[in-house]
């Protein structure tokens, strides 16, 4: 590598990580009234990716790229589309949603009306609610869902034939095959789907269906059918960051199929390891707990 091209990897890695450090301290940390500057979605991603070098991630022993580590996430979950802010740790966010550009999910207009009465009946206090708590985010009790997962990070482990996922979230993990093999039949549904791995050059491309239609994809009210399919693609584009990519299809409920885009960055601290977040379901006390 020459010294310019070193210069360029350099000042674009730095890019990177501020971008990702501004995105994690404002999705975690407390954000003062009257907020208006947007925190990072899709569109800023987009334009800092497209300053990085070309990058070839290391090898594995069979000769696929290594995914191997602890990867934080960069999105709140609270709205995947572009929001206001909803209160001090939920501050004015842009859409993850890169496609299509205007960063709106393409709803049916009957599931448009659904997801807005949703968001209607969530009683969290902001404006366009009745008041009156009619939903509740299903992942207050522990579900966790289908691309939502990838919102807190996870640590990603390549063994021969599988690539498997420790999530930050009770104590969830993913044992995704790469031999294609045959899926349980179309009655089975599970809460994060059934995933299919294969590699696309030095993309890792996780294919999932069978999803049970009983979550989220955020607290915004958000949704999905059973006939719900991702296709996720992770792709390596740094030594410490890492492209995740999603494209959403389900005919009941959008008018075409839909993407989000998002870093995902790996974890500095010495000797970081991947902490349990302990989830209690149906044992809170406050708002949720008298949810319908």
């Amino acid at each position: 590598m020459t010294p310019d091209h070193k210069r360029l990897a350099a000042a674009a890695m730095a890019a990177v990580v501020s971008l990702c450090a501004a995105i994690t301290m404002s999705a975690q940390g407390f954000v003062a009234p009257g907020t208006t500057k947007k925190g990072a979605g899709a569109k800023t991603w987009l334009a800092e990716r497209a300053k990085l070098p070309p990058y070839a991630a290391p090898r594995m022993a069979d000769g696929k790229p290594d995914l191997q580590g602890r990867w934080g996430g960069s999105s709140s979950g609270d709205d995947i589309e572009e929001t206001e802010q909803v209160d001090p740790t939920t501050p004015p966010w842009e859409s993850y949603v890169s496609n299509p550009a205007d960063g709106k999910i393409p709803y049916q207009p009957w599931a448009l009306a659904e997801r807005n009465k949703h968001r209607a009946g969530l009683a969290r206090g902001i404006a366009g609610e009745t008041g009156e708590r009619l939903y509740t985010d299903p992942q207050t009790y522990c579900l966790k869902s289908v691309p939502r997962y990838a919102q807190r990070g996870f640590e990603l482990i390549q063994t021969p034939g599988y690539v498997t996922q420790m999530l930050v979230w009770g104590h969830y993990h993913r044992r995704v095959p790469l031999d294609n093999r045959s899926r349980p039949g179309a009655d089975a549904k599970f809460w994060m789907g059934v995933p299919r791995g294969r590699w696309d050059g030095d993309t890792l491309v996780v294919d999932v269906t069978l999803f049970t239609a009983d979550t989220w994809f955020d607290r915004a009210g958000n949704f999905h059918s059973p006939g719900l399919h991702v296709v996720e693609r992770y792709t390596r584009t740094g030594r410490d960051h890492m492209q995740y990519e999603a494209t959403i299809e389900d005919a009941k409920v959008f008018t075409r199929p839909w993407k989000i885009r998002m870093p995902v960055y790996r974890r500095q601290e010495p000797n970081a390891q991947l902490l349990e977040y302990e989830c209690y379901a149906y044992a809170r006390e406050g708002p949720d707990a008298d949810a319908k």
